[in-house]
């Protein structure tokens, strides 16, 4: 009696973890037939927040959400329901969201169509880094739905510069009109900077040394030289943050992407929550559990692989 008992709980179980993987599935859904919004651009966002007064504030970051493939796309939809629910219960107003580059899978006009939608359902203005993955300058895509790829803007008492570094390389150009901003940045209490690649690799990926890569160096002393508070980057799948000369360099690219690195090490799905108050700034990390076919289909079977491969080796 008792194992039948236990059969049909498992059978009753099963069926409600597949009912409540499939309505997991149905936000992508309507996302796909939603109608196309109107696209903005960074530059339309900076003016809006060049407007801004006072010395607290908020903000968002979340990088690598690579628009346009479902499984990235429900996963983000899963975040950005959290991030709209921000300022429940708080009153320091959130000012936009940031992302650190890939703001598409491939920069195709599907990934930028999908992009255009996700973007709409974030309850605040959105300002995107360029990245490698949004790379289709030859059709102008990223320009003609985001715009420009470097720009700077005030908001309050602080200083965003954004950097188009998706190349994995920096110009002597690009270099002087980045101190340029830098100079502009001194007369603000705050400076940010947001890029796609972190000038080090969390892992340390040979290709991509700060060693082996001259721009990262001098791009480190000039952050270093004006005191920049955080360097924001995606590009690597994961949360990691280092500090170097006195500079925060925040590695989020857990923004819709899947995830390949073990949980434990910074590998999940999250968003940054950055806090602004007068001469101070902090921030925490948001951890989302993606959708649960997402979470059936891929992580707990990529959690399983480390495990394993944990105790193995």
């Amino acid at each position: 009696m008792g194992s039948v008992f236990m059969m049909r709980a498992l059978k009753i179980l099963s069926v409600v973890i597949l009912a409540i993987a499939v309505y997991s599935l149905v936000p992508v859904l309507v996302l796909y037939f939603q109608p196309d919004p109107v696209p903005y651009t960074n530059e339309q966002t900076a003016e809006k927040l060049n407007a801004n007064k006072g010395d607290h504030f908020g903000f968002v970051v979340f990088g690598d959400n690579h628009a346009g493939l479902i499984f990235n796309d429900s996963a983000t939809l899963k975040l950005i329901r959290n991030i709209n629910r921000e300022n429940r219960f708080t009153k320091l107003p959130i000012d936009l969201a940031l992302i650190p580059g890939d703001a598409t899978l491939g920069g195709s006009s599907w990934d930028y169509k999908i992009f255009n939608k996700i973007r709409a359902a974030v309850k605040w203005p959105v300002i995107s880094a360029f990245g490698n993955h949004d790379d289709d300058r030859s059709a102008q895509l990223f320009k003609k739905n985001i715009g420009s790829s470097e720009l700077s803007f005030a908001d309050r008492n602080s200083f965003f510069i954004v950097v188009d570094n998706g190349g994995g390389d920096m110009s002597d150009e690009q270099f002087a009109a980045f101190e340029t901003e830098l100079k502009k940045s001194l007369s603000y209490r705050h400076r940010f900077v947001v890029a796609h690649k972190p000038p080090m690799s969390p892992y340390l990926l040979s290709w991509y040394r700060q060693e082996l890569n001259p721009w990262s160096r001098r791009f480190m002393k000039l952050c270093e030289q004006y005191k920049v508070d955080i360097v924001f980057c995606g590009h690597e799948h994961m949360f990691k943050e280092e500090t170097f000369g006195g500079v925060k360099y925040i590695t989020s690219g857990g923004g819709g992407m899947l995830v390949h690195f073990p949980a434990y090490d910074g590998g999940f799905l999250h968003y940054l929550v950055v806090r602004v108050s007068g001469d101070y700034v902090d921030y925490e990390v948001r951890k989302v559990f993606p959708p649960l076919w997402e979470f059936l289909t891929y992580y707990m079977w990529k959690e399983i692989f480390y495990f394993v491969k944990d105790v193995v080796f």
